[in-house]
């Protein structure tokens, strides 16, 4: 419905209107009425209606003044106006002003009324859908734009042609640069996968765009450069001055973008100011630094802004506690007592921040000892409540954003753990059967194994097997099979220099192709990749 509001200051006028039309049957709501152009000025600050009906003389403030306000300050809103004989000149100025039409009070017919509103409507319809129209344009403008610059991007951080294709590329992002220097900025959203599912309800684009906004504005304040996403959560800024600029410039304008993103949009980050630039090669080294800057807000427990080379990893060796660690872990598990185990695995999520391991060396062994808890579940459990075992728990702890996030899934997988053995307390372990096929599995893996085969093993036809597998352990056992040889690809691909097609065969599989499907459907990227992104990591 179209909402209108009457203004007049002869209340048997204003009675009259209202009462002469069945609005609400013709499509229209009467917001209300006011005596004055100012009454009727505070009435639309409550309520703004698509269509002011208008006397021009009345006190306090004529129609001129009113619609004068409306044309200034709400565009949107149509005004029509009832004058007497006496008032042409007055009409001519209201039509000026932007009023759509006019009545005569003492000739005014309903029909003739309605059918002005109509066109006024037709009018309305038309400007919305139109400025509809140009907000979705803008909207898939706006999103090409990001895309394209993300192209560009990518392309400059991958440059290895002349100078003057990496001129080019630059020029194509769009980013100015003053005598091919400045310094380049890594924003990283905190919490980000909790602020993405939950005030941006899982909409990425819109998240993105909020940041992009807000930053783009405040770099080209005074200054020149870009904001692209690096990664999700991840915005590289590259930002340029006339005059080389020192240090605390650049931690102002990073201060800067971390107060506007916490105070406007309740949004924490950290910002990491990377080293300064001049040339080519040194803006190629620098784009090539920014997965190692992520690295140094890694076990920062809230925001603010960092210096490149700030964090430092000592070299302390983690291996011998984590053997020690899955040791007892093992044994607490193997003797139902869930509290000590979460406690085990919580108290070495705690040591690889007390000793400031690496991120990359510590996601890694805290995944592969919430691995060892989720085996030693396995065999200890049988999962006659029909609580599954999470067998994604790998994948998203080397995936963790930071510190808090890595502890936060490593704890909650160990609270689970905890409540099945709990559930479970009492209960037998699983079947001598079922025993033997894991650890056959274990030491086999490589070999050709199938259902089929375990189920001959055991002495049981294979879809009693498969049930019971599924019963006692909580998992599938092709899940586990499959489960099982990627995490041997896994270790095989970051511990040693083998090529894929010879892990693909050392892990049970004989082509390569179907290997590299698997391996990407579990960890969500090819094995070339998660070596490339794991390459960095120290060896022990």
């Amino acid at each position: 419905m179209y909402k209108i509001l009457i203004v007049d200051d002869e209340i048997f006028v204003r009675m009259g209107l209202k009462m002469s039309i069945d609005w609400a049957s013709r499509g229209f709501e009467l917001l209300g009425e006011a005596s004055n152009g100012q009454e009727a000025l505070e009435k639309i600050s409550e309520t703004p209606p698509d269509i002011v009906i208008t006397d021009i003389k009345m006190p306090v403030m004529d129609g001129i003044g009113l619609i004068k306000e409306i044309s200034s300050s709400y565009p949107a809103i149509k005004c029509l106006v009832l004058s007497n004989y006496d008032e042409f000149e007055l009409v001519k100025e209201a039509m000026k002003l932007g009023a759509v039409d006019y009545f005569l009070k003492v000739t005014i017919e309903s029909d003739k009324l309605l059918e002005a509103l109509e066109q006024v409507c037709e009018k309305l319809h038309g400007e919305r859908t139109a400025a509809d129209r140009r907000r979705a344009i803008d909207q898939t403008i706006r999103e090409h734009r990001t895309v394209i610059e993300r192209k560009y991007y990518l392309d400059l951080v991958g440059h290895d042609g002349t100078p003057e294709s990496l001129k080019a590329t630059i020029d194509a992002l769009g980013l100015k640069l003053y005598d091919m220097r400045g310094v380049i900025l890594l924003l990283l959203l905190r919490d980000y996968r909790e602020l993405l599912e939950g005030r941006f309800q899982s909409d990425r684009r819109l998240l993105e765009f909020t940041i992009l906004n807000v930053v783009d504005e405040l770099i080209n304040h005074q200054s020149g450069g870009k904001i692209v996403e690096h990664s999700p959560g991840a915005y590289a800024m590259i930002v340029s001055w006339r005059e080389p600029p020192d240090g605390n410039r650049v931690a102002d304008l990073a201060e800067r973008v971390r107060r506007a993103l916490r105070d406007y949009l309740s949004i924490e980050a950290n910002v990491v100011c990377g080293a300064p630039f001049a040339g080519h090669g040194s803006l190629q080294e620098a784009l090539a630094s920014l997965d190692k800057l992520k690295l140094e807000a890694f076990y920062e427990q809230e925001g603010g802004v960092l210096r490149q080379g700030q964090a430092v990893f000592p070299d302390g060796a983690i291996a011998e506690a984590y053997r020690a660690a899955k040791s007892r872990l093992k044994l607490f598990v193997g003797l139902g007592d869930g509290a000590r185990a979460a406690a085990c695995l919580e108290a070495f999520v705690g040591e690889t921040r007390a000793r400031r391991i690496d991120p990359r060396l510590a996601k890694r062994h805290v995944a592969a000892l919430a691995g060892a808890l989720q085996d030693g579940l396995a065999v200890k459990l049988g999962d006659k409540e029909g609580t599954p075992i999470d067998t994604t728990i790998a994948v998203r702890l080397e995936e963790a954003e930071d510190f808090a996030e890595l502890k936060r899934t490593a704890l909650g997988f160990a609270r689970q753990g905890e409540r099945l053995l709990e559930s479970h307390a009492g209960q037998q372990s699983p079947r001598d059967e079922i025993v033997k096929v894991i650890a056959y599995v274990k030491e086999h893996y490589r070999q050709r194994v199938s259902l089929e085969e375990m189920a001959r093993r055991v002495a049981m036809n294979k879809s009693y097997f498969s049930r019971l597998f599924k019963q006692e352990t909580g998992e599938a056992f092709q899940d586990f099979l499959i489960r099982t040889r990627m995490e041997q690809a896994r270790e095989q691909l970051l511990a040693t220099d083998k090529k894929v097609a010879d892990i693909a065969t050392d892990v049970g599989y004989n082509d390569i192709f179907y290997f590299t499907r698997a391996f990407k459907q579990y960890y969500r990227m090819s094995p070339g990749e998660y070596k490339k992104n794991h390459r960095e990591i120290p060896s022990e």
